[in-house]
């Protein structure tokens, strides 16, 4: 038995080393959001808030909490690519994301994870994903983001500002690549978006003057704009 056993192993390790060979045992791929957050145009105040955002590590719905990239052909069927693979977490990344954009844009003077870090924190920001997600229709191929943002004041957990997104945006020449990357860019409307929104919150609760809402107005429509000229929606 066990000169069969042996004869077994060889010959399926040898059928292996030809199907490497030949090129019939894809590789795996690992993807990753990114991009490099630019300070949004017509803030009502041009340093830092100062104060401190707890970021809590965002949530995400059970059918896009995997490794696995989700993609879907229909409203009623998810799919999941074998060998497409997020290299972290999804949460995790679009955390990361998250205080990546805020940290680069010198939004508030601190955004601390955990409330170990020797700062005591001012109001904290979470967010639950509610899809990430390639989407194919009729020879259409697009990125799709929908989550929701909440800003609580810890002081005495009012809810000062939540909104749900919900976006996608045309991918033209279809690749791994430029699905994760329009998803990057969809993330990153997404955030100068919130960014308007909470700054007009920071703004109220600084006692700054509001003599800037127009120019923050148009900076907003104008990114609305560029971002649906680009295939958003």
């Amino acid at each position: 038995m066990r000169p069969c056993r042996t004869r077994v192993l060889v010959l399926l390790g040898a059928a292996m080393a030809i199907a490497v060979c030949c090129g019939t045992i894809p590789i795996k791929q690992y993807y990753v959001l990114n991009y490099v957050p630019l300070s949004t145009a017509g803030r009502l105040i041009s340093t830092p808030y100062p104060f401190t955002v707890r970021l809590k590590e965002f949530g995400i719905e059970d059918a896009y909490n995997r490794s696995q990239i989700v993609y879907r052909q229909s409203p009623f069927e998810l799919r999941y690519y074998f060998y497409k693979l997020w290299a972290v977490k999804p949460n995790k990344m679009i955390t990361d994301m998250v205080q990546k954009h805020l940290e680069g844009i010198g939004f508030v003077s601190h955004v601390i994870r955990r409330y170990d870090e020797g700062l005591k924190p001012d109001y904290e920001l979470s967010g639950d994903i509610e899809a990430l997600e390639e989407y194919d229709s009729d020879q259409l191929w697009y990125a799709h983001l929908a989550l929701r943002i909440t800003l609580t004041r810890l002081s005495d957990g009012r809810v000062m500002y939540s909104r749900e997104f919900d976006n996608r945006k045309r991918v033209y020449q279809y690749s791994p690549d430029n699905v994760v990357r329009e998803m990057s860019a969809i993330l990153e409307f997404i955030m100068n978006q919130a960014v308007h929104d909470m700054d007009a919150v920071f703004s109220r609760e600084y006692g700054a003057k509001s003599g800037g809402t127009g120019i923050a107005d148009s900076s907003r429509q104008k990114e609305i704009d560029k971002f649906r000229g680009e295939g958003g929606e």
